[in-house]
């Protein structure tokens, strides 16, 4: 299935068993009175189904939950195309899947993974906004079921049995800090993180071989692709980059990308290759796993890149970054680490950021806050106001600027 497909499918399906199954769930409340205390607690199952980029930014919260007292198992239900980036951080015991590329395979795998679930200890759902998620969560019959509400998810009160703020204007990773605080652990500092995200991916000290290598991460998910920046921005910030470097006798260039990026990275790396041509350039797209890759940039001076997961996974490895934001905003993102190297680019402009805060980005594409997050001299308005045409029927055609 399409992102839209299964958007679409969470907020009507999801909306309909959530009607259907919150009164019920009410009165078995009201009669069975449970104990909702969290300990003893010994298997903590999290959800997370779209997103690879947070659960690297929950990683510390996820290193806490694992000292919770008496914890025998902590587990992750979700999606394929997650399943990469649950296995690199290497702090869960189990990860379920559930296939989400037809409404078949979604709903036999939902129903296998229940059947392991039912009556489990706690449930963590991590998605904020999804609707189908919150209705699984109900379905396992977790003694203790935790999930996040905002003004505009009030639907999920009186369903899960323990609710935490989430305050999109604050650092996400507050909220995930909430989770490990709810079952009385710390997280640990910023050492600590990396210390153990380095051992656990099996990252080796960085050679001092005189080689200069730069990573490029310039793609990311079909969730908000208008954080992506256009090859010619991409070649003058990385010449820029490397000319902070001087007249190195070795200079090595990493893009970075997925097998369906491939073709996407081959046109960025001809196009540095032609700009830069005193740099070994050298492309990756679907040639590495996701462990393959960050490995590979933990040998990096740098890394170069959009708001993606390979930057939350630099911070982990302690690589330095330098990241160009538009659509998301980097103060709720980046976890503030001392001793973290981190080089940010962003001009906040009056539509910024819009992910999570629209369902289309108000600028159709456009994304104007990437130009000037690449080149912040641009001199067009920095407080666009974008219109909204309209074909016959109602249906909006694009939205285009004045």
């Amino acid at each position: 299935m399409q992102l839209r497909t299964k958007l679409i499918a969470d907020y009507y399906v999801g909306s309909v068993l959530h009607a259907l199954l919150k009164p019920g769930a009410i009165v078995l409340g009201k009669l069975l009175r449970r104990s909702h205390a969290l300990a003893p607690c010994r298997t903590l199952t999290v959800v997370k189904m779209l997103g690879g980029g947070s659960l690297a930014i929950a990683y510390p919260s996820f290193l806490a939950l694992r000292t919770v007292p008496g914890l025998e198992r902590l587990q992750i239900v979700t999606s394929p195309s997650i399943e990469p980036f649950a296995r690199a951080l290497g702090v869960f015991d189990e990860i379920l899947v559930i296939r989400d590329g037809s409404a078949w395979e979604l709903g036999i795998d939902s129903l296998r993974a229940l059947r392991r679930l039912f009556r489990t200890d706690a449930v963590v759902d991590l998605e904020v906004y999804s609707r189908l998620t919150t209705v699984f969560s109900l379905l396992t019959c977790a003694r203790n079921r935790i999930g996040f509400y905002t003004d505009s998810s009030f639907w999920r009160r009186r369903i899960s049995s323990h609710l935490l703020f989430c305050n999109f204007s604050n650092g996400i990773y507050h909220s995930y800090d909430q989770i490990a605080a709810l079952f009385g652990v710390a997280v640990p500092g910023a050492d600590a993180c990396r210390r153990a995200f380095r051992a656990s991916i099996g990252a080796a000290p960085q050679a001092e071989d005189g080689v200069v290598r730069i990573a490029v991460a310039p793609c990311c998910s079909a969730l908000s692709r208008e954080r992506m920046l256009r090859d010619e921005e991409w070649t003058r910030i990385v010449a820029e980059r490397l000319g902070r470097h001087g007249q190195e006798p070795s200079v090595e260039v990493h893009v970075f990308g997925s097998g369906a990026d491939r073709e996407y990275v081959g046109r960025l790396g001809a196009a540095l290759g032609t700009a830069i041509p005193h740099a070994a350039v050298r492309t990756h797209a679907g040639d590495f796993s996701l462990e393959e890759s960050i490995l590979a940039i933990s040998t990096a001076r740098v890394l170069l890149c959009i708001d993606s997961s390979l930057l939350h996974f630099a911070r982990l490895l302690g690589v330095p970054t330098d990241s160009y934001w538009g659509p998301t905003d980097p103060r709720t993102l980046l976890r503030p680490w001392p001793g973290s190297a981190d080089e940010i680019h962003y001009r906040k402009i009056s539509c910024s950021p819009c992910v999570h805060l629209a369902q289309q980005p108000p600028c159709g594409g456009n994304n104007l806050c990437m130009r000037l997050a690449a080149d912040p001299t641009r001199s067009d308005d920095p407080n666009p106001v974008w219109v909204v045409a309209e074909r016959e029927g109602g249906r909006h055609s694009r939205l285009s600027a004045p």
